[in-house]
């Protein structure tokens, strides 16, 4: 089976994320290869799910077929011209060419060891599952329905990364039962930010990730606030996460704390700015990005200078809201269920 070269790979990376492709040339050779191939994998599926041109029936058809093809790339060809076909009008350029490389982004993944498939293809298969609940994700009405979605579309992603990282280093593995949790409330915290950031290019093609009213002012700064604040807690947890692992992990280390101080910094403007009205009045400059790097070069291995850092970048005004990682792992992971994490693969070529 033919397969993406690394620098293809990367290639894909800086097409459909700047910020992935910033944070993963900071871990180790084996991390950036299984990690970026984890991210294309999971924007995959996320292309699908965005899709506003394919009905709810339809995305739940190619979600599922997505996640059997995992486990059995039997077909992989014909279900990638067909799922072409289906998002060429609504797929970014990036996301088209990424699209057209399935079986050889497939092909990469089929190149690693099989504990790193397992761990991959559990986390690709609890997201596409996760995904394909629309009609919930339709009415989300509550904080714990706001939990639920970020679980299945980002949370789990924390969790691909953790046991990744374990796979990696032995060090890590002992310590993975306490990172869980915190794992789940990092890509909780990253994407509970990128909502809030995205909130109004959400709403012109229709979705609405958050229980907040955008028509009354008052209503939407004191529930924008509450998000903000929730997703402030989080991070946090993402900080005690970060200095769980080993000071030796520079590398690791530096990767999950670009992503996390980038959303920190996130929510601090939208807390300064809670009624904005476009992404730019509240996006990240290059120089702050500048800035980021640097820290984080710097306060890597410190666990006190970690401290520092997210004090200073979080400001004094702007409050967590903590709650217990785990508590919310158990509510909303399927990570140890055995039955939450296997489809059956593509039996016949799509029509």
């Amino acid at each position: 089976m033919k397969s993406l070269s690394i620098a293809e790979q990367n290639k894909h990376l800086e097409g459909v994320s700047r910020t992935f492709a910033l944070t993963i040339p900071c871990l180790p050779e084996d991390l950036r290869d299984w990690v970026g191939n984890a991210y294309l994998l999971c924007r995959i599926a996320d292309t699908i799910e965005d899709d506003p041109r394919m009905d709810i029936a339809a995305k739940k058809k190619y979600l599922s077929e997505f996640a059997g093809i995992l486990s059995a790339p039997l077909h992989v060809d014909e279900w990638t011209r067909d799922i072409c076909a289906r998002v060429a009008d609504s797929a970014t350029a990036a996301e088209n060419l990424l699209m057209k490389d399935i079986p050889l982004v497939i092909g990469r993944y089929c190149l690693y060891p099989a504990e790193v498939q397992k761990i991959i293809r559990r986390g690709v298969v609890i997201m596409c599952k996760g995904m394909a609940q629309i009609e919930r994700w339709n009415n989300i009405d509550s904080l714990d329905e706001v939990d639920h979605y970020c679980y299945s579309v980002a949370g789990v992603v924390g969790e691909i990364l953790a046991n990744l990282f374990a796979e990696h280093s032995p060090a890590i593995k002992k310590k993975l039962p306490e990172l869980s949790p915190l794992a789940v409330s990092f890509g909780e915290a990253l994407q509970l930010t990128n909502i809030l950031k995205d909130v109004w290019d959400d709403a012109r093609r229709g979705a609405r990730w958050l229980p907040i009213a955008n028509s009354d002012p008052e209503q939407r700064q004191e529930a924008t606030k509450k998000y903000v604040a929730v997703a402030l807690g989080h991070a946090m947890q993402a900080l005690q996460f970060i200095k769980l692992l080993p000071r030796s992990e520079r590398g690791i280390r530096k990767f999950c704390l670009l992503a996390a101080e980038m959303a920190v910094m996130t929510l601090r403007n939208i807390h300064e700015n809670p009624l904005f009205r476009e992404p730019k009045e509240i996006k990240i400059s290059h120089s702050d990005v500048r800035n980021c790097v640097l820290m984080t070069f710097f306060c890597a291995s410190s666990n006190l200078l970690l401290d520092l850092l997210f004090s200073h970048l979080s400001g004094k005004e702007m409050k967590p809201e903590f709650r217990d990682p785990a508590e919310l792992m158990n509510k909303v992971s399927f990570w140890n269920s055995n039955n939450a994490y296997e489809y059956k693969p593509v039996q016949n070529a799509p029509s």
